[in-house]
């Protein structure tokens, strides 16, 4: 909570009200382990900066306890044995939210980037941010003519920015934010963050996770839904209840020869594998 006149305010209002020139900014961009809305994050880039363009940057690699899809890699070029040995999302986001920390949030196409954090926030059961958040491809529409589209890779280029190599996640962040400090050159610099173009709302609220609200109640029929959600869990299985609860990240549920198996990341092992249902004694969440 922020101190202001009248008393104690949420963060997000003390900073809508602050003008643009005082505010300090947060470009993130994430790279995920394939293309749906439930992928995990495999990359965090992040430059905080104002408006005279000084910055400090932050970058982490993520185990995302999945395989990474192969269209995934073809975008981003982040390989399984790249993230093998890093750190868990729940390792990182306490970094990220510190480094952020009194930001606002810029992102291009920032409903995505706030939805892949939320549902990691969410699956830590950590509470979001209520930074306000502004895209910049809704900033770059309004502010910036002449580009024959708003892609951020286009911006770019039609700016004349040398960012480094786009699709991985701090040339993007950083690629944001040199959309974002084009879009708002020529507004005045008294202008609060809440008037300005491309604003969505607070972080908290742009994109409500889809995941993280399943408590598990150690029936076999939730772990489908707990797939879907990329939820960790740890399970007593069988065949292995003398070397103790199993830690996984389920990734589908299927039928097989008359059995129905889990296919799950392995955090000891570090890879996929397959569990028989029927041997699945008990799990619940970490």
């Amino acid at each position: 909570m922020a101190r202001i006149a009248g008393g104690q305010v949420p963060l997000s209002k003390h900073m809508l009200e602050t003008s643009i020139s005082s505010a300090r900014f947060c470009a993130v961009d994430v790279e995920t382990s394939g293309l749906r809305m439930t992928s995990r994050v495999v990359e965090i880039g992040a430059v905080k900066f104002d408006l005279t363009g000084d910055f400090t940057e932050f970058q982490r690699l993520v185990n995302p306890c999945e395989p990474i899809s192969p269209w995934a890699t073809d975008i981003h070029g982040i390989t399984d044995k790249m993230v093998q040995s890093a750190p868990l999302a729940r390792d990182v986001l306490p970094d990220l939210l510190w480094f952020m920390e009194g930001c606002v949030f810029i992102a291009h196409n920032a409903t995505f980037d706030v939805r892949m954090i939320g549902n990691e926030l969410a699956r830590a059961r950590m509470e979001p941010p209520q930074s306000p958040v502004v895209c910049t491809i809704s900033l770059a529409r309004r502010r910036i003519k002449g580009p024959p589209n708003y892609r951020l890779e286009t911006l770019v280029n039609f700016l004349g920015d040398e960012v480094g190599t786009l699709h991985n996640a701090l040339p993007d962040a950083h690629g944001a934010m040199r959309v974002f400090l084009a879009g708002v050159r020529d507004i005045s610099p008294g202008v609060p963050v809440a008037d300005l173009p491309g604003l969505l709302g607070r972080f908290d609220s742009v994109a409500p996770p889809s995941v993280g609200h399943i408590e598990p109640t150690g029936n076999i029929e939730e772990l489908e839904s707990i797939a879907g959600a990329r939820l960790t869990i740890e399970m007593d299985y069988e065949t292995r209840l003398d070397l103790g609860p199993v830690l996984v990240t389920p990734l589908s549920v299927f039928h097989s020869n008359e059995h129905r198996y889990l296919r799950a990341y392995c955090h000891r092992d570090g890879i996929p594998k397959t569990y028989r249902l029927d041997r699945i004694i008990d799990f619940r969440r970490v």
